[in-house]
């Protein structure tokens, strides 16, 4: 579904190289298929030499990423500094959708379509080009976007600091499937909503449910964030005097310092509200929570660096590896090895000793090497498997 804007500004730029700002639209051949993306990049980020987070934006079915990259996020963008990358789905019945899961019976969305592969590559390539806090990347989806949002927290709950699912499910086709690590959400959703059903009961006014009902997709995480059952409830001033009411829903002490807030919006509709014509703004919503997390911690909590004084070796490596602390004055406690894509393949705990040897058959590819010292803050160092 197309993303109706509610008194947005659109900022437009130029497509320009990626040392200026604006819009970079860009494609590549993923499996055989064409795949489309836009990155923007805000002048601040032109002007300062300093690593920013990463937002990936997904549409909603029938869209294209021209339309939704005009998003009030790219915006935020200006004076947040941040970069955003919006990708495009690939055609099911001739509109743009993504393999989010979303789906009931013999319908399952673009199942052969490996957009999870497609959304790590995409956002590989970000940060190979820009200077990317690969401790702060975050997803945020509208409609179809939001299953993909939810598909993308639950399988690559290591790679993503917080998730935004607007007037999406969390889909059928992800039953089984559970995150690792505990996932920041935020999640909206139109009790009238006749597109993506508030109930889960109904998919595009045409075929059943596609997915959990909202406050079942709700649960979901709050469960699998080890939340407190019982929220916080909080309604917002109905200043706008629009026919809605926003009601928000905070449920607190998750597992990895998450939490999960969900905003009922009595009704209504399959829409992106933005403020003065409704109570709240989502674009500033969604980022005044995304901009607390970190991928392992609250950002205002927790420090992470990449150290010079770590040696890592052979790199690229055939699989043996050797870690020299030597040279380090840190007490580090825990030692994890990540894929680029973000999932754990290695964990230890450790005694600061001065040199580790991990022998063990990695897949080919880029692997971060996590170090955790006794208060916390996390050291980073990249290493190649061949």
């Amino acid at each position: 579904m197309k993303i109706k804007f509610y008194m947005l500004t659109f900022l437009i730029f130029a497509q320009a190289g990626i040392s200026f700002a604006g819009f970079v639209d860009g494609s590549y051949i993923y499996k055989g298929q064409l795949r489309k993306y836009s990155i923007y990049i805000p002048d601040i980020y032109t002007t300062r030499n300093i690593k920013v987070p990463l937002l990936l934006g997904l549409h909603g079915y029938g869209d294209v990423v021209s339309n939704f990259r005009n998003i009030c996020m790219t915006g935020i963008a200006d004076t947040a500094n941040y970069i955003c990358v919006y990708a495009e789905g690939l055609p099911f019945f001739g509109s743009n959708a993504w393999n989010s899961g979303a789906g009931s019976g013999l319908i399952n969305v673009n199942s052969t379509i490996d957009d999870v592969g497609f959304l790590n590559g995409l956002i590989d390539t970000v940060i190979s080009k820009y200077k990317i806090d690969t401790t702060r990347i975050y997803a945020f989806g509208f409609s179809f976007g939001g299953f993909m949002t939810d598909r993308l927290a639950t399988q690559n709950s290591t790679r993503f600091a917080a998730a935004a699912n607007v007037a999406g499910l969390h889909g059928n086709f992800l039953a089984g499937l559970l995150p690792a690590k505990g996932m920041p959400y935020i999640k909206f959703h139109g009790t009238d909503d006749p597109t993506i059903k508030y109930d889960g009961t109904q998919t595009v006014g045409l075929f059943p449910g596609f997915g959990l009902s909202a406050e079942n997709t709700v649960k979901f995480w709050v469960t699998q964030n080890r939340c407190d059952t019982a929220a916080v409830i909080d309604t917002m001033p109905d200043n706008a005097d629009d026919g809605k009411r926003f009601v928000r829903f905070t449920y607190n002490n998750g597992r990895d310092n998450s939490k999960v807030v969900f905003y009922k919006v009595i009704n209504g509709v399959h829409s992106w509200y933005g403020t003065p014509a409704s109570d709240i703004s989502y674009c500033q919503t969604i980022w005044s929570f995304f901009r607390q997390y970190s991928r392992t911690a609250v950002v205002s909590a927790i420090n992470t660096r990449e150290s010079t004084k770590i040696k890592v070796y052979p790199n690229p490596s055939n699989g043996i590896i050797t870690i020299d602390l030597s040279g380090s004055d840190e007490k580090y406690t825990t030692l994890n090895l990540y894929s680029i894509s973000g999932n754990l393949a290695f964990s230890k705990n450790i005694n600061n000793d001065e040199q580790l040897i991990i022998e063990n058959k990695f897949a080919t590819g880029m692997y971060i090497i996590e170090l955790v010292n006794e208060n916390g803050i996390i050291t980073t160092e990249k290493m190649v498997v061949q």
